[in-house]
């Protein structure tokens, strides 16, 4: 279940779809525009791309940290809470019929 809440919180902020083919495409158009050398661009190709797994990693590990301190809960835990709740009201409920009205 972390696996899946890792991997959705980090395909939702878009890291898992960057690929080296699409950093290839960003810097290529760079080329085309006169922005970039041509034989500079594979050296950026590879800077970003390592960049983009040195950032990847540290956010899965920050993420990884932050699921790690969570407690998952069961249904098991879920239910016996509702059943406390379920007490709880009822004890209420009787509490405040047997109070005196003024």
């Amino acid at each position: 279940m972390a696996g899946w809440i890792e991997k959705s919180l980090l395909a939702g902020m878009g890291v898992l779809t960057v690929t080296r083919d699409k950093v290839t495409q960003a810097v290529d158009t760079l080329v085309e525009a006169g922005e970039v050398k041509p034989e500079e661009a594979p050296g950026i190709v590879d800077k970003l791309v390592t960049r983009g797994e040195t950032e990847r990693g540290e956010l899965r590990k920050l993420v990884r940290q932050e699921l790690d301190r969570v407690t998952p809960v069961s249904r098991q835990d879920l239910e016996e809470l509702d059943r406390k709740i379920d007490e709880l009201t009822a004890q209420i409920e009787k509490l405040a019929g047997e109070q005196p009205k003024k």
